[in-house]
């Protein structure tokens, strides 16, 4: 079935992307399993959506005075589950990130293995530096030639 939706709901879902209040509302329910969070079509479910914008409603107003953050704009488009699509958007963009670098290939990021990763992970680092520390990436050596340079 196609949706369709107005340009403000877009532009809307755009403000929101990298956002770091989005970002570590996404941190704390990436380990949490997809069905608690969202319906099988992949909408929200409601209590996500009221956790979710109460939680940036607050976090937004914490911010107020921090003249690095930038708040959403009080007079944009804003619909009830805006906020918890972006928290599953980000949570899902987490969880492939570490299926990717981490775990074995082919995995699925919402797979058991993908959680128990992200689980070990030490709160707060990031998914390379956990996967170059395992060996999954290795970290370039500057005295070796890049892979593909002049030479080979």
């Amino acid at each position: 079935m196609a949706v369709l939706e107005s340009p403000d709901y877009q532009a809307a879902r755009d403000r929101l992307h990298g956002n770091p209040v989005i970002a570590m509302m996404a941190a704390g329910v990436v380990t949490v399993p997809l069905a608690e969070l969202a319906h099988e079509d992949g909408t929200p479910r409601s209590h996500l959506m009221n956790h979710a914008n109460r939680g940036f409603d607050d976090a937004e107003a914490r911010n107020a005075a921090n003249p690095a953050y930038t708040p959403y704009p009080k007079d944009a488009h804003r619909h009830l589950g805006l906020i918890a699509e972006a928290i599953l958007a980000e949570r899902a963009a987490m969880r492939a990130a570490v299926a990717s670098a981490m775990a074995p290939p082919g995995s699925d990021p919402e797979s058991a293995v993908v959680t128990s990763i992200i689980e070990q992970m030490p709160a707060g680092e990031p998914a390379v530096a956990i996967a170059i520390e395992t060996g999954a990436v290795r970290e370039p050596n500057p005295r070796e030639p890049e892979e593909g340079a002049p030479g080979d």
